[in-house]
């Protein structure tokens, strides 16, 4: 008896298992779409540079920059902009920044003082806290545009990260 009922829970989810593989795994895109709800579909350009920028990257402490972040740490309006990919380090252990910021159309300049708050905050925070030339990047970090993105840099070797980027994101 225990036998059958084995068998026969087997049979019902191998069933099941075959009949979920026939469900649709994603919904087809609306044709109506609001403003406020721009779904933009967006390549993969940013988060891959980012992983070959960080590769060789040494020091400690790195985090990923998201949108919340840049709000509870530097104070950030988030209407800005449509998306943040990058990382930041805690300082510790030096500096190593990449930010990319896509701003929502016609917030263009808003992003851009975003990304000269979070330079000044940096410069501010080693500026008495020179950990490996730290205040010296933070300093000579640039911000600058490439295709959608606003980008901050504050990172040794800036030049091969701007080729880096520049491999990944689209004039």
């Amino acid at each position: 008896m225990q036998r059958l009922l084995l068998i026969f829970s087997c049979i019902i989810l191998v069933i099941l298992f075959a009949l979920q593989g026939f469900q649709p795994q994603y919904q087809l895109p609306t044709a109506q779409q609001n403003e406020e709800e721009v779904q933009e579909v967006e390549g993969n350009g940013p988060e891959e540079a980012l992983a070959e920028i960080y590769f060789d990257v040494k020091i400690l402490g790195v985090q990923e920059a998201t949108s919340q972040k840049l709000v509870d740490e530097f104070g950030l309006d988030p209407i800005h902009w449509l998306s943040v990919h990058g990382r930041y380090t805690n300082g510790r252990f030096g500096i190593a920044d990449v930010i990319f910021i896509r701003p929502r159309p016609g917030h263009e300049d808003d992003v851009r003082e975003c990304l000269e708050t979070i330079k000044a905050s940096r410069i501010n925070l080693f500026r008495n806290f020179d950990v490996f030339d730290s205040y010296s990047l933070a300093v000579n970090g640039s911000i600058y545009q490439r295709g959608d993105y606003y980008i901050l840099l504050m990172i040794d070797d800036e030049d091969r990260v701007r080729d880096i980027i520049r491999s990944y994101i689209a004039r």
